[in-house]
């Protein structure tokens, strides 16, 4: 991390003359707003997330991130986000 760290990431691509847009990764709107800009240079969008984002008992934790969903995770999660199965 001392010698080759790409923290902050998008301080590094825009030292690459890139144009950089950080936005919420969960915000359909600000995802298609920064899709659509007109753009004369390269563009790199980096889209912050959070894990299991508005799921109980999954957001936040790192068990949602790699481990696949039980049967009744997975009616949890769709039923907390309003698409009921």
């Amino acid at each position: 991390m001392e010698v080759a760290s790409m923290d902050p990431l998008w301080e590094r691509l825009k030292g690459f003359d890139i144009d950089v847009a950080v936005i919420d990764g969960h915000d359909s709107d600000a995802i298609a707003s920064a899709l659509s800009q007109p753009q004369d240079r390269v563009r790199a969008i980096i889209l912050q997330t959070i894990k299991g984002k508005g799921v109980p008992g999954m957001e936040n934790e790192m068990h949602s991130h790699y481990l696949p969903l039980t049967d009744e995770q997975y009616r949890a999660a769709l039923a907390n986000i309003g698409c009921e199965k």
